[in-house]
C-alpha cells in the first residue's frame, strides 16, 4: 500500500444520473453540462442535481462510470480529476485522461471475435428498420481502435420503437450471445465480456493496492447499472430512472 485516504471512492453514472436531456426535464432553472461536436449544449442539470454533484465532487474521489465513449465524454463539462471508466467499461482513463494501455490489451483478447459481427450488426439493424418503416440511427461505439458494442436509437426518440426492434432482432437470432441495455431512446447490444462490472471490480481491485480498503459508494440509474453497483458497500439510484420504477412497480405488485 502507498498511500492512505479518508475519502470515499464514488462510482457515478452520467446520463440520467447527474443529467439528462432536455425532453426529460421539466420547465425550470438548469445547467449545461454535455455538448454536442459543434458545442451546443445538450445535457442539463437541474438544481438539485447541481448541488449533488458539488457534493460529491468536495467529499469524494469520483469516478465516472458511463456508457459514453472517450469523445463524447470529454464534451462533459464536469471536473472530474481521478479517471474515468467510459463505452460500458471498454476504455479506463487515468488520471491525466490517458488511455490504460493495460485494460486496452485485456480487452483487445477478449473482443477480437467480436470485431467483424458488431459492424455487421449496426448495418443489420439499420436495414431491419427500414424494412420496417422504422427511423433509425445505428452505430459501433469504438475506444482504443476496438469495436466495443452496437447502438440503436429512433431518430425521432419515440422510445417504445426500440422495444420493437429489439423484438425484431431476438426474432432473428441477430443478437445470439450479447447482452442487452434499453433504457429510453438507447438500445445497445454488447458482447457478454464487456461490462462496467467488470471495469469497477478491477478499478477497485487497483485502489485497494494503493490505498488499502476504504468506502465504496455507487450511482446509477439503469437495470444495467446494477452489476458495478453490487461492487459498491453502498448504492443509489435517481428518484425517476429506470431502476427506480423497476424497483417500486416490483414492490407494488410483489
Amino acid at each position: 500500500m502507498s498511500g492512505t485516504t479518508n475519502r470515499p471512492l464514488v462510482f457515478v453514472d452520467l446520463d440520467d444520473t447527474l443529467f439528462q436531456t432536455p425532453r426529460k426535464m421539466a420547465d425550470g432553472e438548469r445547467f449545461a453540462v454535455a455538448f454536442d461536436v459543434a458545442g451546443q449544449a445538450i445535457s442539463y442539470m437541474t438544481p438539485i442535481q447541481k448541488q449533488f454533484v458539488e457534493w460529491l465532487l468536495q467529499t469524494a474521489d469520483v469516478i465516472p462510470v458511463t456508457a459514453r465513449g472517450v469523445e463524447t465524454y470529454r464534451r462533459v463539462d464536469l471536473p472530474f480529476c481521478h479517471g474515468a471508466i467510459c463505452a460500458h467499461g471498454g476504455v479506463l482513463l487515468s488520471e491525466t485522461g490517458e488511455l490504460d494501455v493495460a485494460w486496452q490489451a485485456r480487452m483487445q483478447a477478449l473482443l477480437r471475435d467480436e470485431q467483424a459481427r458488431l459492424p455487421v450488426l449496426a448495418d443489420t439493424l439499420l436495414q431491419l428498420g427500414r424494412d420496417n418503416g422504422l427511423t433509425l440511427r445505428t452505430w459501433v461505439e469504438t475506444g482504443a481502435g476496438l469495436n466495443l458494442y452496437a447502438v440503436v436509437k429512433h431518430q425521432q426518440m419515440q422510445d417504445s420503437v426500440l422495444h420493437t426492434v429489439l423484438a425484431l432482432a431476438q426474432s432473428q437470432r441477430l443478437i445470439d450471445g450479447l447482452s442487452i441495455h434499453l433504457n429510453g431512446n438507447n438500445l445497445a447490444f454488447l458482447p457478454e465480456c464487456l461490462g462496467k462490472q467488470a471495469a469497477v471490480r478491477e478499478w477497485i481491485r487497483r485502489d485497494q493496492e494503493r490505498f488499502g480498503e476504504r468506502v465504496y459508494l455507487g450511482f446509477g440509474d439503469s437495470l444495467t447499472d446494477l452489476g458495478f453497483l453490487g461492487e459498491c458497500h453502498w448504492w443509489g439510484t435517481p428518484q425517476r430512472g429506470q431502476l427506480a420504477r423497476q424497483i417500486f412497480e416490483g414492490l407494488q405488485h410483489g
